[in-house]
Protein backbone atom coordinates (compact mmCIF):
# COMPACT_ATOMS: atom_id res chain seq x y z
CA UNK A 1 0.00 0.00 0.00
CA UNK A 2 3.06 2.43 1.14
CA UNK A 3 4.36 1.87 -2.68
CA UNK A 4 1.30 2.56 -4.25
CA UNK A 5 0.72 5.86 -2.41
CA UNK A 6 4.47 6.47 -2.89
CA UNK A 7 3.96 6.25 -6.97
CA UNK A 8 0.21 7.95 -6.98
CA UNK A 9 2.22 10.93 -5.46
CA UNK A 10 5.25 10.31 -8.17
CA UNK A 11 2.50 10.72 -10.43
CA UNK A 12 0.24 13.77 -9.26
CA UNK A 13 3.53 15.72 -9.05
CA UNK A 14 4.48 14.53 -12.26
CA UNK A 15 0.74 15.18 -14.13
CA UNK A 16 -1.30 17.08 -11.86
CA UNK A 17 0.44 19.34 -9.37
CA UNK A 18 1.03 22.14 -12.06
CA UNK A 19 -2.27 22.66 -12.06
CA UNK A 20 -3.75 21.69 -8.74
CA UNK A 21 -0.56 22.63 -6.82
CA UNK A 22 1.72 20.54 -4.85
CA UNK A 23 0.55 20.39 -2.08
CA UNK A 24 -3.27 19.73 -4.23
CA UNK A 25 -4.69 23.02 -2.76
CA UNK A 26 -5.32 24.61 -6.10
CA UNK A 27 -2.62 26.96 -5.66
CA UNK A 28 -0.44 27.09 -8.89
CA UNK A 29 1.46 29.01 -11.29
CA UNK A 30 -1.24 28.31 -13.62
CA UNK A 31 -3.97 28.91 -11.28
CA UNK A 32 -5.22 31.93 -13.02
CA UNK A 33 -5.34 31.06 -16.16
CA UNK A 34 -7.58 27.96 -15.81
CA UNK A 35 -11.58 28.11 -16.00
CA UNK A 36 -12.89 27.31 -13.23
CA UNK A 37 -9.94 27.56 -11.29
CA UNK A 38 -8.04 24.50 -10.20
CA UNK A 39 -9.99 22.54 -8.17
CA UNK A 40 -8.75 22.33 -4.09
CA UNK A 41 -8.64 18.55 -3.23
CA UNK A 42 -7.63 19.45 0.16
CA UNK A 43 -11.53 20.98 1.03
CA UNK A 44 -13.36 18.02 -0.32
CA UNK A 45 -13.42 14.81 0.28
CA UNK A 46 -13.47 12.69 -3.26
CA UNK A 47 -14.24 8.64 -3.56
CA UNK A 48 -11.62 7.30 -5.54
CA UNK A 49 -14.07 6.07 -8.15
CA UNK A 50 -14.77 9.83 -8.63
CA UNK A 51 -10.99 10.54 -9.05
CA UNK A 52 -10.08 7.58 -11.83
CA UNK A 53 -13.39 8.66 -14.05
CA UNK A 54 -11.91 12.36 -13.68
CA UNK A 55 -8.36 11.29 -14.62
CA UNK A 56 -10.05 9.28 -17.38
CA UNK A 57 -12.75 11.15 -18.82
CA UNK A 58 -11.78 14.72 -17.33
CA UNK A 59 -14.09 17.27 -17.09
CA UNK A 60 -16.40 18.43 -20.01
CA UNK A 61 -16.21 22.54 -20.30
CA UNK A 62 -13.05 22.90 -17.72
CA UNK A 63 -9.62 22.97 -18.47
CA UNK A 64 -9.13 19.53 -16.61
CA UNK A 65 -8.33 17.27 -19.55
CA UNK A 66 -8.86 13.71 -19.62
CA UNK A 67 -5.28 11.63 -18.65
CA UNK A 68 -4.02 8.58 -19.98
CA UNK A 69 -1.49 7.77 -17.43
CA UNK A 70 -0.36 4.50 -17.98
CA UNK A 71 -1.27 1.64 -16.41
CA UNK A 72 -4.89 1.17 -14.68
CA UNK A 73 -2.30 0.30 -11.56
CA UNK A 74 -0.74 4.00 -11.98
CA UNK A 75 -4.52 5.59 -12.21
CA UNK A 76 -5.70 3.60 -9.19
CA UNK A 77 -2.39 4.44 -7.24
CA UNK A 78 -2.97 8.20 -7.97
CA UNK A 79 -6.63 8.52 -7.12
CA UNK A 80 -5.80 6.45 -3.67
CA UNK A 81 -3.16 9.67 -2.95
CA UNK A 82 -5.65 12.39 -4.47
CA UNK A 83 -8.21 11.31 -2.28
CA UNK A 84 -5.91 11.38 0.74
CA UNK A 85 -5.08 15.01 0.01
CA UNK A 86 -8.26 15.85 1.54
CA UNK A 87 -8.55 16.95 4.98
CA UNK A 88 -11.89 16.48 6.36
CA UNK A 89 -13.32 17.94 8.80
CA UNK A 90 -16.58 18.17 11.02
CA UNK A 91 -19.04 20.55 12.77
CA UNK A 92 -18.26 20.79 16.86
CA UNK A 93 -21.36 20.56 18.76
CA UNK A 94 -20.42 24.30 19.97
CA UNK A 95 -20.54 25.79 16.64
CA UNK A 96 -23.68 24.38 15.63
CA UNK A 97 -26.77 26.46 14.83
CA UNK A 98 -29.18 24.18 16.03
CA UNK A 99 -29.73 20.30 17.22
CA UNK A 100 -28.29 17.73 13.91
CA UNK A 101 -32.10 17.04 13.07
CA UNK A 102 -32.78 20.25 12.71
CA UNK A 103 -29.96 21.27 10.91
CA UNK A 104 -30.40 18.09 8.54
CA UNK A 105 -34.37 19.19 8.24
CA UNK A 106 -33.39 22.79 7.73
CA UNK A 107 -30.53 22.02 4.89
CA UNK A 108 -32.44 19.37 3.13
CA UNK A 109 -35.42 22.61 2.83
CA UNK A 110 -32.64 25.33 1.40
CA UNK A 111 -31.11 22.68 -0.69
CA UNK A 112 -34.98 21.94 -2.11
CA UNK A 113 -35.42 25.58 -2.97
CA UNK A 114 -31.56 26.61 -4.19
CA UNK A 115 -30.03 23.70 -5.19
CA UNK A 116 -32.37 20.64 -6.52
CA UNK A 117 -32.73 21.73 -9.81
CA UNK A 118 -29.36 21.70 -10.57
CA UNK A 119 -27.67 18.88 -8.35
CA UNK A 120 -30.63 16.35 -8.67
CA UNK A 121 -33.49 15.22 -5.59
CA UNK A 122 -30.11 12.53 -4.37
CA UNK A 123 -27.17 15.46 -4.89
CA UNK A 124 -25.74 13.23 -8.13
CA UNK A 125 -25.36 16.81 -9.85
CA UNK A 126 -28.50 15.72 -12.37
CA UNK A 127 -31.21 17.80 -11.74
CA UNK A 128 -33.12 18.80 -14.41
CA UNK A 129 -31.58 22.10 -15.18
CA UNK A 130 -28.08 20.22 -15.00
CA UNK A 131 -27.55 19.42 -18.74
CA UNK A 132 -28.15 22.76 -19.73
CA UNK A 133 -24.18 23.55 -18.02
CA UNK A 134 -20.83 22.41 -18.45
CA UNK A 135 -18.76 21.99 -16.46
CA UNK A 136 -21.73 19.74 -15.02
CA UNK A 137 -23.12 20.59 -11.42
CA UNK A 138 -21.18 18.63 -8.63
CA UNK A 139 -22.45 15.56 -7.57
CA UNK A 140 -22.13 15.57 -3.90
CA UNK A 141 -22.76 11.24 -4.01
CA UNK A 142 -18.82 11.54 -5.32
CA UNK A 143 -17.67 14.76 -2.82
CA UNK A 144 -17.75 16.05 0.21
CA UNK A 145 -16.89 19.92 1.05
CA UNK A 146 -15.64 20.86 4.30
CA UNK A 147 -17.84 22.96 5.74
CA UNK A 148 -15.52 26.42 4.82
CA UNK A 149 -14.83 24.92 1.00
CA UNK A 150 -18.78 25.48 1.05
CA UNK A 151 -19.22 28.34 2.53
CA UNK A 152 -17.03 29.84 0.29
CA UNK A 153 -18.56 28.19 -2.68
CA UNK A 154 -22.21 29.50 -1.07
CA UNK A 155 -21.26 32.83 -0.97
CA UNK A 156 -19.02 33.69 -3.78
CA UNK A 157 -20.24 31.11 -6.42
CA UNK A 158 -17.45 29.25 -8.97
CA UNK A 159 -16.18 31.76 -11.42
CA UNK A 160 -16.31 29.75 -14.41
CA UNK A 161 -19.28 27.13 -13.73
CA UNK A 162 -22.93 27.92 -13.66
CA UNK A 163 -22.68 27.73 -9.95
CA UNK A 164 -23.88 31.04 -8.80
CA UNK A 165 -23.73 33.01 -5.20
CA UNK A 166 -25.89 32.78 -2.81
CA UNK A 167 -25.51 36.30 -0.79
CA UNK A 168 -29.04 36.29 1.33
CA UNK A 169 -27.99 32.58 2.83
CA UNK A 170 -28.12 33.39 6.11
CA UNK A 171 -24.61 31.83 8.17
CA UNK A 172 -27.63 29.58 9.79
CA UNK A 173 -28.97 28.34 6.78
CA UNK A 174 -25.45 27.78 4.66
CA UNK A 175 -24.45 25.48 7.46
CA UNK A 176 -27.51 23.58 7.61
CA UNK A 177 -27.52 23.20 3.51
CA UNK A 178 -23.90 21.98 4.03
CA UNK A 179 -24.67 19.50 6.75
CA UNK A 180 -27.54 18.43 4.57
CA UNK A 181 -25.14 18.09 1.45
CA UNK A 182 -22.79 16.49 3.46
CA UNK A 183 -25.08 13.81 4.43
CA UNK A 184 -25.63 12.80 0.78
CA UNK A 185 -21.62 11.61 -0.48
CA UNK A 186 -21.74 8.17 -0.61
CA UNK A 187 -18.05 6.89 -0.65
CA UNK A 188 -17.98 3.53 1.42
CA UNK A 189 -14.77 4.74 3.00
CA UNK A 190 -17.57 7.57 4.95
CA UNK A 191 -20.25 5.34 5.75
CA UNK A 192 -21.86 5.66 9.28
CA UNK A 193 -19.55 9.00 9.28
CA UNK A 194 -21.59 11.90 10.99
CA UNK A 195 -21.94 15.11 8.84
Amino acid sequence: MAASLDRGRQIFLRDCAHCHGQLGDGVSPNMDTLHPAPFDLTNFELSESFIRRVVLEGLPGSDMPGWRLGSDEDIRAVAAYTAGLSQPDTLAAEERYAPLEMLHEGGRRVYAMHCVTCHGEQGRGDGPDAGKHLPRPASFADMRPSYAAARRVIENGVHGTAMPSWPLLTSPQIQAVTFYIRTLYTDSRAVGERP
